[in-house]
């Protein structure tokens, strides 16, 4: 009977308590969050797979349409942290979940980004935010807790609503 009781209230937990912001391990490489977090957002490396990490890092001359080279000596590192945890070999919760078979070139061009972030347009043109890839200005811990639990308390609430999953 206990075990029953036990039961119940696990699954009225889970089915009462709303889907968790995913959350991604916290980058710790002093290297990429001294040289990636120089212009943005040093990007959790689970949300692109090895091979678009390599893509991307063989050509930091064009980054996106900025020159973002930096000391050819540290690339390696850099390209390895990612390597080693891109969405296609690590198994945390997040990267399994941003895995994908499409062929895309940015994090913001990702099936996961698109489908978390359905509708939220205009809220990139808002200000505060400027675009797709400032994820800061929403999810403003997730460099520091890796959490992608949004505060867009900025936002007029009609923006607000229409942005999401």
């Amino acid at each position: 009977m206990r075990t029953l009781a036990i039961a119940a209230v696990l699954i009225a937990v889970a089915v009462s308590t709303p889907a968790r912001a995913e959350t991604f391990p916290v980058i710790k490489n002093q290297t990429v969050l001294s040289e990636c977090g120089d212009c943005h957002m040093a990007f959790p490396p689970q949300t692109l797979p090895k091979a678009l990490w390599t893509k991307i890092m063989s050509n930091l001359s064009d980054h996106f349409g900025e020159d973002a080279s930096i000391d050819p000596a540290i690339i390696p590192e850099i390209l390895a942290y990612h390597v080693q945890n891109a969405s296609d070999v690590s198994n945390v919760r997040a990267a399994v979940k941003w895995r994908s078979n499409a062929k895309f070139t940015r994090i913001i061009d990702a099936p996961r980004f698109k489908k978390k972030h359905k509708g939220c347009d205009v809220v990139w043109s808002h200000e505060k935010v400027k675009s797709p890839s400032n994820c800061l200005a929403c999810h403003q811990t997730m460099d520091t807790t890796g959490s992608t639990k949004e505060n867009m308390s900025f936002l007029p609430a009609n923006l607000r609503r229409q942005c999401g999953d």
